[in-house]
């Protein structure tokens, strides 16, 4: 046997180990997206944010007692609707990674992080940390343009009749033109309900 058919023989075994090691790359990244796809669903759960993620019980105690809860629409806005990005509505892959994936990264490390420490362990300590951790949450929808909130109240489709429905839709006329939207600014307070403290 000569060099050439040496040569020869031997791309037929490589294409086929390129076509081996393609179709090996596939199903490890359809894997890995339905992986990480199920881990996010699953983790953004109100279960999971009240249960597994203990820091979480009073927010969401208090979550229960809101409007976003219970309402007349029979709608339940989610923990993750108004907290992760992209969860209430289609992302391109750049928003799912850069802005899902990315916030529940950080956030959950910060979680951690601070129930480790024991700066949120009790009801005592979340009560302390409260103010501190409202005002990271009000600065996060400000800078986010309130985006989570937009994903499903679209402010150009106030409709209905009457002066309530009026109202509505004559109040938030400026913000429906507005470039960035402040939502929490006018509606702070709406998600989570808590109880006023003891002696207020």
């Amino acid at each position: 046997m000569n060099a050439t058919t040496t040569k020869a023989s031997a791309r037929p075994r490589r294409r086929l180990l390129a076509v081996v090691l393609i179709l090996l790359g596939m199903l490890v990244g359809i894997a890995l997206a339905g992986t990480t796809t199920w881990m996010v669903n699953a983790s953004s759960s109100n279960n999971f944010c009240a249960t597994e993620c203990h820091s979480m019980q009073w927010a969401a105690t208090a979550y229960q007692k809101g409007p976003h809860y219970r309402n007349e629409f029979g709608v339940r806005a989610t923990c993750a609707d108004c907290h992760i990005p992209f969860e209430d509505r289609p992302a391109t892959p750049f928003q799912y990674v850069f802005g899902t994936l990315w916030t529940k990264g950080i956030d959950g490390t910060h979680d951690v992080i601070a129930k480790m420490r024991g700066t949120i362990a009790d009801r005592g300590r979340w009560d302390a940390e409260k103010p501190r951790l409202s005002a990271q949450v009000r600065e996060w929808f400000k800078r986010t343009n309130s985006a989570t909130c937009q994903g499903c109240h679209k402010l150009d489709s106030f409709s209905g009749e009457g002066a309530s429905a009026f109202m509505k839709m004559e109040v938030h006329s400026g913000a429906i033109k507005a470039d960035k939207v402040d939502c929490v600014q006018c509606h702070s307070g709406i998600a989570h309900v808590y109880a006023p403290a003891a002696g207020n």
